[in-house]
């Protein structure tokens, strides 16, 4: 069992850089393309009619000619429009090298595992993707839910190695707190909550890498009390790939 200082990290739709500057380094989100649709038709056909029940395909945002093909099999195939066709331009099969022995606790059940819809900057010309292991618990009026991720960087050649590894990605807990009618009735917030926001910032020192900071805002708010009071608490950690 892997030892961890848990973080009940409320999950996030993106999580994006950090806007300091201009220079701002930031990662590439997904579009996801209506099935059926041209853009989406046009791809699954040039990948030789891969695409399922499950396939997602998405547009590159910002790249009007860029798009991704992912399985739930943790394959990713990129594909650029050029002249009305859609050219394979890589493919890469990610290894699921995660098992049940790695639950940071032994109350969570491995749920799913995911590449999420974005790629993250490493260097000018590197970029990664996150490879996402979601865990989750069930009680009695409450849940748990942690996502850690392997960021991982895509080769040319269709290879691809482990940039960081096990990095707390998001989650959530809710715990009731109210077991009486007369305790329903006094307010609308029964469960204690927890949660945090990851953001990245990603930070050129003119290395083979960018550095980058991991910064989480988390949040508690307890039961029969007021959101708006809620205060986050800020923690981050600065590192290097590979390391």
């Amino acid at each position: 069992m892997r030892n961890y200082v848990v973080l009940f990290v409320a999950a996030v739709s993106f999580p994006l850089a950090v806007h300091g500057n201009i220079n701002t380094i930031k990662p590439t989100a997904f579009v996801a393309l209506k099935k059926g649709s041209e853009q989406y038709t046009g791809v699954c056909k040039a990948s030789f009619n891969h695409c399922g029940e499950d396939t997602k395909v998405w547009k590159a945002k910002g790249q009007e000619d860029i798009f991704y093909l992912i399985e739930p099999t943790l394959e990713m195939i990129k594909f650029r429009k050029k002249n009305g066709d859609y050219i394979r331009e890589g493919q890469w099969k990610i290894a699921n090298k995660n098992n049940d022995e790695n639950a940071v606790n032994e109350d969570l059940t491995k749920d799913n595992v995911y590449i999420y819809p974005a790629l993250y900057p490493l260097s000018k010309t590197k970029q990664a993707i996150a490879v996402v292991t979601k865990w989750q618990a069930l009680y009695s009026g409450g849940s748990r839910e942690e996502e850690y991720a392997d960021f991982i960087m895509l080769n040319d050649d269709g290879s691809s190695q482990v940039a960081f590894k096990e990095i707390l990605f998001s989650s959530k807990a809710m715990i009731r707190a109210c077991f009486t009618a007369e305790e329903y009735a006094k307010t609308s917030h029964c469960h204690d909550e927890d949660w945090s926001l990851l953001n990245l910032k990603f930070i050129d020192e003119g290395k083979e890498y960018y550095s980058w900071k991991f910064i989480t805002k988390s949040y508690t708010w307890p039961a029969f009390v007021e959101k708006a009071p809620t205060q986050a608490k800020i923690t981050e950690r600065v590192a290097y790939p590979f390391q």
